[in-house]
């Protein structure tokens, strides 16, 4: 047996013969050399990870002529834990849509933000209001039904760092070394203010208080989703299950034209082969794929447990850095009431009724096709950072649903639950910790061939949640048709600009940390 080839955890596998192409960049293609149709000649990639990163990758390879496998770990694509809706900027979403030729969506929709006082913040569709320059629109038109204004006015104090975070290298090193907490007390933001809004806005799009959540990524998430462009705090949410109404189509017009799922597969270890420096197959098991390039299209958990095993892995840097991120737990309820609750709005963000924990709740009698016309209520629940909750039975998570439910609108008061289904997804996103950052790999590794996608790796598209997991799954697909030199990059669409004033105001502050750089000691103080 060859003794060049290291399985990165436990056992050893003869080397697969990997040849390696020189890349040749041509505008925004690059040059095909062999034909697709040509079954002994096509490149293959397996892809770890069947949610939207991993099936982007997929999408846009299989299209390319590559012999792709989709590895899932369960039966079937199953979108990644995080906010459920549409929101306005996922463009790139949409368009995947409008290609699929589907119509899974309802339209733009309503949120309320509930505090342990009752409710705190009312939202508007912003698409339905006078377009006012950002962030005017989003500060003027919800409603506060008990917040005062002045509350409300230290809010004007924040909007300078997020002016001023552009999601460059440099401003998220910046901002990463302090928490959200620290942030908004530094720039002066009411006790009343941050509790009843800022943190749970926080706590439904980063998953974790405050106090446990970098200010970068909590300035990158507000600028994205509120105070960028003013409808792009409208959202749409899926008429039904994500994997049924979305995944499903998807995943099916893709087996059309040539690619292999295979399901129930989890990654264990990747082999390696040591003369050539490149991945030679992942393995998930007892079972091994063979390729020529793969795409780590998984959570960070399951990144990290294969990194534990593998001292090989370990002694490159960006996989050992993953050592240093941690991860969230999120629960998952769903419930059927046995009568009719009128609840408000479709979608609920709640914080303030623990310590640590941020919930959201979403009214699926007035979202799902199947619940239309139902006499009951379903209404499904997550809580974010619910270490304390993943141990409790069914029951006891079902009970604690419940009272939170009652204590946002009254009428679930008396309801009986007839239905349950609880989901535990441990260790499910990663927790955007202060100096969390320095150690956030990249869509690019040290051996040649790997490439990792996901909405919680450092990208510079400047999205979030899905739209960034899909992105980063397009953009490992150009790595890899880069890395051959055969086939066209996928075509992704950027973020909405700046407007004018906001380009202005950001233009300024760069040239006034330039200014301050020049200035004579300036790196004699603590920065």
């Amino acid at each position: 047996m060859c003794g060049c080839s290291a399985l990165v955890a436990g056992g050893r596998l003869p080397p697969p013969s990997i040849p390696r192409r020189l890349r040749r960049r041509r505008g925004n293609s690059v040059r095909a050399e062999v034909s697709p149709g040509s079954e002994s000649q096509r490149k293959k990639v397996a892809i770890a990870g069947a949610g939207w990163a991993g099936l982007a990758a997929a999408h846009h390879l299989v299209k390319q002529g590559y012999d792709v496998t989709l590895l899932a770990a369960e039966n079937g694509p199953t979108e990644e834990v995080g906010l459920r809706g549409f929101w306005n900027p996922y463009r790139n979403i949409f368009a995947l849509v409008d290609e699929l030729g589907i119509s899974p969506f309802t339209g733009w929709n309503k949120a309320a933000y509930y505090s342990p006082e009752g409710l705190a913040v009312e939202f508007p569709i912003f698409h339905n209001q006078t377009r006012l320059p950002a962030p005017f629109g989003v500060l003027a038109y919800p409603e506060f039904p008990n917040l005062p204004l002045i509350d409300r006015l230290t809010s004007i104090p924040v909007i300078a760092a997020v002016i001023d975070f552009d999601n460059t290298d440099t401003a998220w090193r910046k901002y990463d070394a302090v928490t959200a907490r620290e942030l908004f007390k530094m720039y002066g933001c009411s006790r009343r203010l941050y509790k009843e809004v800022f943190e749970p806005a926080i706590q439904a799009a980063l998953f974790a208080p405050g106090e446990q959540c970098s200010a970068a990524a909590t300035l990158g998430m507000l600028y994205y989703y509120m105070l960028s462009h003013q409808e792009n705090s409208d959202f749409l949410l899926c008429r039904g299950e994500v994997e049924e109404t979305i995944f499903s189509p998807w995943l099916k017009s893709l087996e059309i034209e040539g690619l292999k799922f295979v399901a129930n597969k989890a990654p264990s270890s990747f082999t390696v082969d040591t003369y050539s420096g490149c991945i030679s197959s992942i393995v998930c098991g007892d079972d091994i794929y063979r390729a020529d390039a793969f795409v780590s299209a998984t959570g960070l958990s399951s990144l990290q447990s294969i990194v534990k095993n593998s001292p090989f892995l370990r002694s490159h840097r960006e996989f050992a850095n993953l050592l240093h991120l941690s991860t969230i737990d999120v629960i998952s309820v769903k419930l059927w009431f046995d009568k009719k609750i009128m609840i408000p709005k479709v979608a609920n963000v709640c914080s303030g009724f623990d310590d640590s924990s941020g919930w959201t709740f979403f009214d699926l009698t007035s979202i799902y096709d199947d619940y239309y016309g139902e006499t009951i209520t379903v209404v499904e629940a997550e809580f974010y950072n619910a270490s304390q909750l993943v141990p409790l039975d069914d029951d006891d998570i079902v009970s604690e649903a419940s009272l939170h439910l009652i204590k946002c609108i009254q009428d679930f008061e008396g309801a009986t639950v007839i239905q349950k289904s609880v989901r535990r997804s441990p260790k499910s996103v990663i927790n955007f910790l202060p100096g969390s950052y320095k150690y956030t790999p990249r869509g690019s590794t040290s051996f040649p061939n790997l490439f990792i996608a996901g909405d919680w790796i450092v990208n510079r598209h400047g999205s979030f949640s899905k739209e960034k997991a899909y992105v980063t799954g397009l953009e490992a697909a150009n790595r890899v048709v880069d890395y051959f030199g055969t086939g066209d990059f996928a075509k992704i669409i950027a973020v909405e600009g700046d407007e004018p004033h906001i380009e202005t105001l950001r233009n300024l502050s760069r040239r006034a940390n330039e200014l301050k750089s020049q200035i004579p000691l300036s790196e004699f103080f603590l920065q």
